[in-house]
């Protein structure tokens, strides 16, 4: 009895050992299953429609190394920005006509609108996906971050004011001009909160920034060509990538970061539409925009890379500069930092643009 005993048991652990032998077929794993579909799908679709501001250095870099790994999806973008980029959403919405899929925007927006798509089972499709590279909404995913600081012409700024603060920004001679406000990004400056508090960030409005009655400049690639060009001495709150992606690649070595308080953003989403016409190809773009490998594309030719870390060449001027850098998550802040910059463009009597 105990000898059939122990031959039954021999045969069913060779029975075992013989199947663990036998290789898995190909996307036997649930989650390599669900990949293959998900790319089959996208096959079927062939296209993402995009809605970005990449210029076309930028851009081609993207898409061309995009195309390498799914030749079988071409990337069709429209360049708009901000309000009219919203607008063109809002506008395919409302009439149903719907042709886009993603937009490299910003979230708050768009999520108080309901035009976002979370991609919930997205790390049970991709369970190897750098989460970082993820919107904590799981609504896209994000190049990487950026810093928003006190930025200065180190030839222009009095030498006696560097390195430049928020505090010494009320020098009398910086104004009439010589700083430059962004009026289409206008909480840009109440990023500061919360490390500010809404009184200090009133106050300061009030009390340096009216007085100092400054230019006005529409947009962050604006407020880069007037500090670049010399128009201004200094600009609060200016996001530092386009500094690294277009201005320093030409030698432009003349411009500092205020050794001051700096936001840290989560990286500028690309976000899923809800309802995208192509939403399976837009997917397979989305993850592959978390890949280390568009990361450093993002770098080479958007000038984003991590601020925290010293040894690439954003967080080595970061430190040198001394800029004392803070996390300010947008899809958690951006509500209230848009209240108070609203507040400091009708001190500055601008009108508040229309959500």
């Amino acid at each position: 009895m105990l000898k059939s005993v122990l031959l039954v048991t021999g045969i069913l652990i060779g029975a075992i050992w013989a199947l663990q032998a036998i290789p898995m077929p190909a996307y036997a794993t649930s989650h390599e299953a669900k990949q293959q579909a998900l790319i089959e799908a996208a096959k079927k679709e062939g296209v993402v429609n995009i809605l970005a501001t990449w210029p076309p250095k930028e851009a081609n870099a993207i898409f061309e190394a995009f195309k390498k790994a799914y030749p079988f999806i071409k990337i069709r973008q429209t360049i708009l920005s901000g309000r009219e980029g919203f607008e063109r959403i809002r506008a395919e919405f409302a009439s149903g006509r719907r042709a886009t899929d993603l937009i490299n925007a910003s979230f708050y927006d768009l999520e108080v609108a309901g035009m976002l798509q979370p991609w919930k089972d997205w790390f049970e499709i991709f369970p190897d996906t750098r989460k970082t590279g993820v919107h904590p909404s799981l609504t896209g995913s994000l190049e990487p971050s950026a810093v928003k600081g006190l930025m200065y012409r180190t030839d222009l700024a009095p030498r006696d004011l560097q390195p430049l603060t928020y505090a010494k920004l009320s020098d009398p001679r910086l104004s009439g001009g010589r700083i430059a406000f962004n009026f289409r990004q206008y909480y840009h400056y109440a990023h500061l909160y919360p490390k500010w508090s809404d009184e200090e960030i009133i106050r300061y409005a009030k009390e340096v920034l009216v007085p100092q009655k400054p230019k006005l400049c529409n947009g962050g690639a604006a407020c880069w060509e007037m500090l670049v060009r010399g128009e201004v001495w200094a600009i609060p709150a200016l996001q530092s990538h386009q500094y690294f992606g277009r201005y320093l690649p030409k030698g432009i070595v003349n411009i500092a970061m205020g050794a001051d308080d700096a936001p840290v953003d989560e990286g500028k989403p690309i976000l899923f539409l809800k309802d995208a016409p192509n939403s399976n190809a837009a997917k397979v773009f989305l993850h592959w925009a978390t890949t280390g490998e568009v990361q450093e594309i993002f770098y080479k030719f958007r000038g984003r890379a991590d601020p925290y870390d010293p040894n690439n060449i954003v967080g080595a001027w970061v430190k040198k500069h001394g800029a004392k850098l803070f996390d300010h998550p947008e899809s958690e802040r951006e509500g209230r930092s848009r209240e108070l910059g609203a507040m400091v463009l009708r001190m500055l009597g601008l009108p508040v643009p229309k959500k």
